[in-house]
C-alpha cells in the first residue's frame, strides 16, 4: 500500500486512518492492546515512549538508560539555535506555545539530525559485518568516498563532554549485566579510533554519537531519532522560553545593534545612482 494516495487506499476498502497504536472510543482508550488505565502509574515516560514507538515493553533498566539519553539532550543553553530561537520568539509577543514551536522547528538535519545519521551508519555497519561483506574501516571508506561526514564525533565547545562520560558509565553497567549487547558501543569506539588515527589527533565521541549507539542497542529505528531528540530538547526549549517570557524583555534580535556584527555587502547608494 506504500506510495498510494489516501483516497485510492480508501476506495479499495481501507479505512481513512489506520493505526496499530491506539483505539479511542467512548469511555475507552486502548494503546497497543493495553488499557490506558493499566499503563497510567505503571510505566515511566521513557517506557511509554518506547511502547508507543516500537510496540514492545522496555525493561526498567533499559528504560532508565533510554531516559538518561533524553535527559542528556535536554538543554545546551542559548548557544544552541533551538534554544536561542525560542527565547527570541518569546520576546516578540507571540503566544508561549508559539515560542516553543519556534524552537522545535529549528531542529532538523543540521541541528539535531546527527543522531539519526550516526544510527543509520551503526546499523548498516553491523549488518555488513554480520553478513561478512564489510568492516568498520570499509564502511568508513565508503562514507568518506561518497563525500559524507562521520557524525557523532567532536564538539565545538567540549573536548571532554560530561554527558558522554556519564552515558558510557551507565551503558557499561547494562552491558555487564547482559541487558544490552554493547556491540554498537564497540562499533562507535572502533570508528573513533580509526578516524583519530587517520587525522593524527584524538577525536572524542560527542553526545549525538553516544546517544545513537545507545538507541541502536535498544533497537529504536533510526528514522525516529529526530523526533526523539525533539522531545528531549523540548524540555530545555520550554524552560528557556518560559524564563525569557518571565523577564518581560521585548524584541531581542539575533544580535546587539553593533556594526561589526552585521555587515552589509550589497551596492552602496552611490553605486546604485551612477
Amino acid at each position: 500500500m506504500a506510495g498510494r494516495s489516501a483516497l485510492e487506499t480508501y476506495k479499495k476498502g481501507g479505512a481513512w486512518w489506520e493505526t496499530e497504536i491506539s483505539d479511542c472510543k467512548k469511555n475507552s482508550i486502548i494503546i497497543r492492546g493495553k488499557r490506558v488505565e493499566d499503563l497510567i502509574g505503571n510505566v515511566t515516560y521513557s517506557q511509554m515512549l518506547y511502547f508507543l514507538l516500537v510496540g514492545e515493553e522496555l525493561s526498567e533498566r533499559k528504560a532508565t538508560l533510554f531516559e538518561s539519553v533524553l535527559v542528556a539532550g535536554s538543554d545546551h543553553g542559548p548557544r544552541a539555535p533551538s534554544i536561542a530561537a525560542a527565547r527570541m520568539a518569546a520576546t516578540c509577543g507571540v503566544t508561549f506555545n508559539s515560542a516553543v514551536a519556534t524552537g522545535i522547528n529549528m531542529l532538523g538535519d543540521v541541528h539535531g539530525g546527527a543522531v539519526e545519521g550516526a544510527m543509520s551508519i551503526l546499523y548498516a555497519t553491523k549488518e555488513a559485518v554480520d553478513e561478512g561483506r564489510g568492516s568498520v574501516t570499509e564502511e568508513l571508506d565508503r562514507l568518506l568516498q561518497a563525500g559524507k561526514k562521520l557524525p557523532g564525533f567532536g564538539h565545538q565547545l567540549h573536548d571532554d563532554d560530561p554527558r558522554v562520560k556519564r552515558l558510557i558509565e551507565l551503558s557499561q553497567l547494562l552491558i555487564e549485566e547482559g541487558d544490552i549487547s554493547g556491540v554498537y558501543l564497540r562499533l562507535l569506539e572502533d570508528f573513533r579510533q580509526i578516524i583519530s588515527h587517520r587525522k593524527k589527533r584524538t577525536l572524542t565521541i560527542n553526545v549525538d554519537g553516544i546517544s545513537a549507539a545507545i538507541q541502536c542497542e535498544l533497537g529504536i529505528p533510526s528514522e525516529a531519532a529526530k523526533g526523539i531528540f525533539a522531545l528531549s530538547r523540548g524540555m530545555g526549549i520550554v524552560a528557556h522560553a518560559y524564563e525569557e517570557l518571565q523577564k518581560g524583555t521585548l524584541i531581542k534580535g539575533p544580535c546587539p545593534n553593533e556594526e561589526a556584527l552585521v555587515r552589509y555587502t550589497g551596492k552602496s547608494a552611490r553605486e546604485e545612482g551612477e
